[in-house]
């Protein structure tokens, strides 16, 4: 039973670190679009950022539920 509760702590903070990275995710495409509005990038460029942006959570994402994956099957492992 504790062993559950521990992979229930696991999944909490892997959740939180997801929300952390979209967190960040959206500073930096507000960043992109304030570069974009005072003129200091061009569309493409902005474009490609937001691209990349994207690209950089998704592999964060994977990445948490790869960890949190492999800590839940440590923790019920006996």
């Amino acid at each position: 039973e504790r062993r559950r509760e521990m992979v229930k702590l696991a999944k909490k903070c892997g959740e939180e670190c997801k929300v952390t990275i979209r967190k960040f995710r959206h500073e930096a495409l507000d960043m992109a679009s304030a570069v974009e509005s005072d003129g200091e990038a061009s569309a493409d460029d902005v474009d490609r950022a937001k691209k990349k942006a994207e690209e950089t959570v998704q592999d964060a994402v994977k990445t948490v539920d790869t960890i949190i994956s492999h800590k839940e099957k440590d923790i019920l492992e006996v």
